[in-house]
């Protein structure tokens, strides 16, 4: 007699359900789900599965699954993926597989002592399994990106009319993920999902759709899906507007692919500058960027020589999004008589207890040849928001103070993050703390409060070397305290090494921080940060490309 081939289980990576006992004052309970009926017959070679409803709830190695009866030695039933998965999710004995001689069988199921089982008879005159055909919208040729939606669907036909449950599969860990129950003699039944959950389809694997019937006849369909790329994000556009008519006008923006680490790895993204009301590509790069990280791309034309100032949308475009921003350039009829807006101090009211407003103070100074009226923002956060504005006008060499603020979020642990104030002209940058309304899980450390300067570090580094980072904590506080001191990197803040670090009133201590730089082909230059619950200080480093 032929064995049942089962299909494999690569490493599932689905959790099991919590350990369920079964006590003296817990009875077991198993009812037949599928085949229904204690009796069932199928052709040989078709295949045919089986399920219990189970009260309480199993695990998979709990089903003792036995065969008797024929020619079989017990290896036709099993609880193969995905129906392994099935039980460790739903907590019912499933399994399934074949009978490829005729003869009667009888299939149990025990559980804790408790035994359900179906007779089956192996006979050519049973009916024919149900037919399933898999395809998939977008289909195996198309390429989408990993925030588009991806349509599975199945269409089962049954000629006894009994279609009962349609299970779902995952080809890359062979891994059941959902079910539908059928009824009648034929079904459609579409699975939704977005290409970045469809991690099956990014590996290139397949999705199967089981179907069965009543009587526990059984048939599979697969299809293949579409390729799945990263999703090329663009954010935080800056540029070096306004500039003088002929000047260069410079753009920069930060490039992050979305998708799976695992899968897509180092994406090559290709960035457009898009500029004017006529809109019109005048640059363009193809910026290497590793999946979940972010990398700046600078692009840059010459302006036109016009008479007149002028203010018009630039945008950097890749092939998924877009960000955009309005530039002026400055004419030359104009270049006289305009005004420059820079920020030359910064100064806060932080730290500052979450649900407590926040107060930045910026000093403003008109460089310029005339008066420069301007939109002046608050921005805050990792991911920038603009939470407040004011409009002022500052004459030719005059000097202005300006207060902006907002309503930090009632967080309950300690949250550092950057403020900037920006003109049009110019900006400036700090890192501020709100502290938890917790206590910021500083531990009962009194008033202990560390401040943070870096005293050095070893850049340049060529990307793939060690970069590393020395700074000198002290204790201003007038308490012992211990806190966690750490290294950020990066345009979009990760923190890639840390210490802990206690320290008496007016003692310090040297620390060194560092990691490992990414291989990147072009140079890189961002800001690393060293920082502790209470303050931070910052450096910009640069990394040599490989290429």
């Amino acid at each position: 007699m032929r064995r049942r081939e089962y299909v494999a289980v690569v490493g599932s990576s689905v959790g099991a359900l919590a350990t369920t006992g079964v006590s003296d004052a817990q009875s077991r309970s198993l009812e037949r789900v599928c085949p229904t009926e204690r009796t069932t017959a199928v052709r040989p070679g078709d295949e045919i599965v089986f399920e219990a409803a189970a009260t309480p709830a199993v695990e998979p190695p709990a089903a003792d699954w036995r065969v008797d009866g024929a020619d079989g030695d017990g290896d036709e039933i099993a609880p193969a993926a995905p129906f392994y998965s099935y039980t460790d999710i739903t907590g019912n004995p499933a399994a399934y597989g074949r009978f490829d001689e005729t003869g009667s069988y009888d299939v149990r199921v025990t559980v804790d002592g408790t035994t359900v089982s179906w007779t089956v008879d192996v006979t050519e005159s049973a009916p024919a399994v149900p037919s399933v055909d898999v395809t998939c919208d977008p289909g195996p040729d198309a390429t989408v990106t990993v925030r588009d939606e991806i349509r599975v669907t199945a269409t089962a036909t049954d000629e006894s009319g009994t279609l009962r449950r349609l299970f779902w599969q995952e080809g890359r860990n062979a891994t059941y993920v959902d079910r539908t129950d059928l009824s009648g003699s034929t079904a459609t039944v579409t699975y939704t999902t977005a290409g970045g959950n469809a991690i099956w389809f990014i590996g290139e694997y397949p999705m199967m759709a089981w179907v069965a019937c009543r009587d526990g006849r059984l048939s599979s369909g697969r299809t293949d899906g579409p390729s799945v790329d990263a999703f090329h994000r663009v954010s935080s556009i800056d540029t070096n507007a306004p500039v003088r008519a002929g000047d260069e006008l410079i753009v920069e923006a930060e490039i992050e692919p979305e998708g799976s680490s695992t899968y897509h790895a180092f994406v090559d993204v290709e960035t457009e500058l898009i500029v004017g009301h006529d809109p019109t590509r005048v640059d363009g790069e193809t910026v290497e960027v590793f999946t979940g990280q972010t990398e700046t791309v600078r692009l840059e034309f010459t302006t036109a020589t016009v008479r007149n100032t002028q203010t018009f949308p630039a945008r950097v475009e890749t092939a998924h999004d877009a960000s955009e921003t309005d530039v002026t350039v400055v004419g030359t009829e104009d270049a006289d008589a305009h005004g420059s807006l820079e920020v030359t101090t910064l100064s806060t009211n932080a730290p500052v207890t979450g649900g407590e407003r926040l107060e930045v103070t910026a000093v403003l100074s008109n460089a310029g040849d005339g008066p420069a009226g301007r939109e002046v923002e608050l921005v805050v956060g990792h991911d920038p928001t603009t939470v407040d504005t004011r409009a002022v006008t500052v004459g030719a060499g005059e000097t202005v103070t300006v207060s902006l603020g907002y309503e930090t979020y009632p967080v309950e642990n300690d949250d550092e993050f950057p403020v900037r104030v920006r003109t049009g002209d110019d900006a400036a940058a700090q890192t501020v703390l709100v502290r938890g309304r917790d206590g910021g899980g500083s531990g009962g450390q009194g008033d202990a409060a560390f401040a943070v300067s870096i005293t050095g570090t070893n850049a340049p580094v060529t990307g793939g070397e060690w970069l590393s980072v020395s700074a000198v904590v002290e204790n201003t506080g007038d308490a012992v305290g211990s806190h966690e001191i750490d290294l950020v990197v990066g345009h979009t803040p990760e923190v890639v090494d840390g210490t802990s670090v206690r320290l008496a009133p007016g003692e310090t201590r040297t620390v060194s921080l560092g990691y490992e730089t990414y291989p990147v082909a072009s140079d890189d230059t961002f800001p690393v940060l060293v920082r502790s619950p209470h303050a931070s200080d910052t450096r910009t480093v640069t990394v040599h490309g490989t290429g």
